[in-house]
């Protein structure tokens, strides 16, 4: 045996003011746990003499102690010949206080809380207790069949929801998301065609949020965002081409992995708070790319302790995170952010965050180009480059001998446009021709 997040160990009752402390800070992070008494810290038994009275002496201290009330199981347990008081307890009226003050469990430690994270905790819990399952203004009557139905062939097509005949109002109520005809705010977010979030996207020039290339607001669910989400992303990345195998087929690659953004996207509509001005945002500058949601990290753990350890994350919008499971948008929960630590550490991307009281920022790095071609060169002279121009290098980078009726295919333009990028490419001194047509290769200068 041995200490974790929801067990305790005390090696006598002479240490039962800090078993309280315990007891109210796992409560307050796991809701249930237990605390032993007669166990020293590695998990070995120490024997101390247990009597009725002792039992009754623990029960009593934890009714005076512990706000709200609870009502723990505490009997005698023989641990390799020796006894010890087991003390199993649960509760869901979070926050608890020991001797009033309040605590959170961080591993197998506790630690009070500051006045801003109580704040936080008892919003938090306001939020999560009356949120997502109260009415909405919508019926089922404004809800997207077409997003609905594509759920519902991704879900059990993915086998976590079993094949039925398909009904709106059945598969609705099935998945918590209405209420005697009615909407709740979660049936809204996603289902609604009415589009009640706001997705804001932007192109910076630079790695400073100042000079603007691109700005869009769209309006949608949660389904059309993270799609809209993609394509925003997939459009402005940058991409590379390899050439696999004997038959030399090509495969793009993008700088940062998309299965890794479309985690990250996938889990900010999940974990948002949705009680207050609802926009998201995804942010692309020339060094990285942020996605930004409203409401702070939803855990009291880092980011990054998801992917060091197998923990399981709180559920900020559990029924919102249950449907998008169902149709295999999010992992289990604490999974997918392992799941974008790995995939980035393999593409040798870095990823950072930033968490704010009113929004969570993730940021994944990506090469910043500026430097080299829309920096100083040649004495001086700042030569700018339009985004069909790096497209093109960027494909002439990784394939040098290829020809031009494939560089129309891999880049998306028609044969005169590339006649134009290609000549102006040659003109700002940044691409070279060697060779015949046939046999030559292109030379990129920068």
């Amino acid at each position: 045996m041995e200490e974790s997040e929801q067990v305790e160990f005390k090696k006598t009752t002479s240490e039962i003011n800090e078993g309280m402390i315990s007891i109210s800070s796992i409560l307050n992070k796991h809701k249930s746990g237990v605390l032993y008494f007669g166990l020293k810290n590695d998990g070995a038994p120490y024997k101390f003499k247990i009597t009725d009275s002792t039992l009754r002496d623990v029960s009593r201290k934890i009714y005076e102690s512990i706000r709200p009330q609870i009502f723990p199981t505490i009997i005698k347990e023989r641990i390799s010949g020796i006894d010890v008081i087991k003390v199993s307890f649960s509760g869901v009226d979070t926050p608890y206080s020991a001797f009033g003050k309040y605590y959170m469990r961080t591993f197998d430690e506790d630690r009070e809380l500051t006045p801003s994270e109580l704040r936080k905790l008892m919003i938090s819990r306001e939020y999560e207790e009356n949120w997502e399952i109260r009415g909405s203004n919508e019926t089922v009557k404004d809800v997207d069949e077409l997003a609905l139905q594509r759920f519902y062939k991704d879900a059990t097509e993915s086998g976590r929801l079993p094949e039925i005949d398909f009904n709106s109002g059945h598969i609705l109520n099935m998945l918590n998301l209405t209420s005697k005809n009615r909407l709740n705010n979660a049936g809204k977010m996603l289902f609604s065609k009415n589009k009640p979030i706001i997705l804001k996207t932007i192109v910076f020039a630079t790695s400073q949020r100042e000079t603007i290339l691109d700005l869009n607001k769209i309006n949608g669910n949660i389904f059309e965002l993270v799609e809209e989400s993609m394509k925003f992303i997939i459009k402005n990345i940058r991409w590379r081409v390899e050439s696999q195998g004997k038959t030399l087929e090509r495969k793009e690659i993008p700088e940062v992995p998309l299965d890794a953004l479309r985690e990250a996207i996938v889990n900010s509509f999940a974990h948002a708070r949705y009680d207050g001005n609802v926009e998201h945002e995804i942010d692309i500058y020339s060094d990285r790319i942020s996605i930004i949601n409203p409401g702070a990290f939803a855990n009291e753990f880092l980011p990054e302790d998801f992917y060091k350890k197998d923990l399981k994350s709180y559920l900020r919008n559990e029924i919102i995170a249950n449907v998008l499971y169902m149709r295999k948008d999010i992992e289990t929960a604490g999974y997918g952010l392992k799941k974008i630590y790995r995939l980035c550490k393999e593409a040798g991307v870095t990823v950072n965050y930033i968490n704010n009281e009113n929004d969570f920022t993730f940021e994944f790095s990506r090469k910043d180009r500026n430097g080299e071609i829309n920096g100083e060169i040649n004495g001086g002279i700042n030569i700018e480059i339009t985004e069909n121009e790096e497209k093109v290098l960027n494909i002439l980078r990784s394939n040098k001998k290829i020809v031009k009726t494939d560089l129309v295919k891999s880049s998306n333009l028609s044969s005169r446009t590339l006649d134009r990028v290609i000549a102006s490419l040659k003109a700002k001194g940044l691409l070279k021709r060697l060779g015949a047509n046939k046999n030559g290769s292109w030379e990129v200068i920068k």
